[in-house]
């Protein structure tokens, strides 16, 4: 990755790298972490250094009109930010030692969303989403700061779908294994989201749901925080664990020994 982190259209947006302490191959596999609107690159730190420990090679970004863009901050769109995403995974699959295949996309809320987004136009193996949001497709190109919040919330509540969502829709697309965690507590986004996202998945290998049940939106007390990264720290190693076995078990069975 660039030193200076991540470049797009000659923009230097920073990022941070962290290598896999826990390596069971010769290319480990990637994860992405995105972070949420107004959230930062801090609030991604406890949850890659689970990842990092489980054996993955991690990449975390600033997204655009934060950090040293925050002068872009009015003007970011829906589009924009997904472009950076997606920029962001191919910087991270250009890693050093990073199998392409193998990789993970973990995002919070708007990054969440971002998420989704990413795995319609790269190849996701584990997609990670903590109380991911949704956005009307007809906003794809309005600045993100001026969105209308009665108007986003109602959206929000009508449950919407696949045919008409396009982050539902490359949900329902999705073929790898999924985390979805919830905050019982949740001040921002509404309860029947939910529904909408544990739906969204008809074709995925496995989908696993968790309540973080005293948790808020941006997961601001500690125990929160520790419940979280357990989740994610234990999922990630099962996951990755049980793939390995899926990849073993036929060289065994055609082991004439």
């Amino acid at each position: 990755m660039d030193p200076n982190g991540l470049r797009v259209e000659g923009i230097a947006i920073a990022g941070s790298a962290l290598a896999g302490t826990r390596v069971v191959q010769a290319r480990a596999p990637g994860a992405l972490f995105i972070h949420g609107w107004s959230g930062g690159r801090s609030d991604m730190a406890g949850p890659m250094a689970e990842a990092a420990a489980s054996g993955f090679a991690c990449l975390d970004y600033d997204l655009r009109g934060h950090g040293a863009t925050a002068e872009q901050r009015a003007a970011v769109t829906l589009q924009r930010s997904v472009d950076d995403a997606v920029h962001a995974w191919d910087a991270l699959a250009a890693m050093p030692g990073v199998d392409a295949g193998e990789t993970a996309v973990v995002g919070t809320s708007f990054g969440g969303w971002l998420a989704c987004l990413v795995s319609a136009a790269r190849p996701v193996r584990w997609l990670v989403l903590r109380v991911p949001a949704l956005y009307p497709d007809r906003w794809w190109e309005r600045p993100k700061e001026g969105f209308d919040a009665d108007a986003l919330a109602a959206y929000r509540r009508q449950g919407p779908g696949p045919e008409t969502d396009r982050a539902l829709a490359a949900c329902a697309a999705f073929e790898g294994e999924v985390l979805l965690a919830w905050s019982g507590r949740d001040e921002v986004l509404p309860r029947g989201l939910a529904d909408s996202f544990q739906v969204a998945f008809p074709k995925a290998c496995s989908l696993t749901v968790r309540c973080l049940r005293d948790a808020d939106h941006g997961l601001t007390d500690a125990a929160s925080r520790a419940e979280y990264r357990a989740l994610l720290g234990g999922w990630l190693r099962t996951s990755l664990l049980a793939r390995r076995r899926r990849e073993v078990e036929p060289l065994l069975e055609s082991d004439p020994a």
